[in-house]
């Protein structure tokens, strides 16, 4: 009897702990936003960068568009390619925090969630000087931790309203029309950079790259501007 008491008071924290703030945020959409908060405006993200390859190629387009964008980067990365994200601060992009490493977060104790979300914006901040307060967590997925700690730090959490599985090689038109099929005004669109994260297929940001003139011209059809993160929260 004490043993089945004790696993279900472990059950409970557990859940308290990894699955209620999942809800509380995907779900609910409180302690999060997924929009912007500006009629008119759309904000244009991408996830787990930068990526040697890809990276350096979708600034190529984004400059020709014309486009400002949000990148949501892992700081190991970032660091192992400082070049990069010096570009996109030289091409007014805006740098944000997607974690430290690409870890999914509800299963992390609360110093690794620390690293996570605000050690890894001290580290953007003091390598980068970029004032790095906005977190996506990683697979979009927060603990009990992570809740405690952002309001603690002024940080906030951006979600996305358009998610269109371009971690998978995707024909670029498709891409495209799925993008559309979501899209609507404040939206804010989650796309990838990289393949090195688990589940993502090699090259796919190929087809993300190629879809992107398109789907800026989408957005521009609906009358919307694009806006950064920071400008969402």
């Amino acid at each position: 009897m004490i043993g089945w008491l004790v696993g279900l008071i472990v059950f409970c924290i557990l859940v308290a702990y990894c699955g209620v703030p999942v809800l509380w945020t995907r779900v609910f959409h409180l302690s999060s936003r997924r929009y912007t908060n500006k009629p008119g405006k759309v904000a244009l993200t991408f996830d787990d960068g930068p990526h040697p390859e890809y990276t350096p190629q979708l600034l190529d387009v984004l400059k020709s568009c014309g486009v400002r964008a949000t990148f949501f980067v892992i700081v190991d990365h970032a660091l192992k390619y400082p070049e990069i994200v010096e570009r996109m601060m030289a091409e007014g992009h805006e740098v944000q925090v997607h974690g430290e490493r690409h870890l999914f977060v509800p299963f992390l104790h609360p110093v690794l969630t620390y690293r996570q979300s605000v050690g890894a914006s001290r580290i953007l901040q003091q390598r980068f000087g970029v004032l790095a307060n906005v977190y996506r967590p990683t697979w979009g997925a927060c603990n009990l931790a992570t809740l405690f700690l952002l309001p603690r730090h002024d940080m906030h959490m951006l979600l996305w309203s358009v998610m269109v599985g371009d971690w998978r090689r995707t024909e670029p038109g498709e891409l495209v029309r799925r993008v559309t099929d979501k899209l609507s005004d404040r939206a804010v669109i989650v796309l990838h950079d990289s393949d090195w994260s688990y589940g993502a297929e090699r090259g796919a940001p190929l087809q993300v790259i190629a879809a992107i003139p398109e789907i800026v011209q989408a957005v521009r059809e609906r009358g919307c501007d694009f806006a950064l993160a920071s400008e969402c929260v």
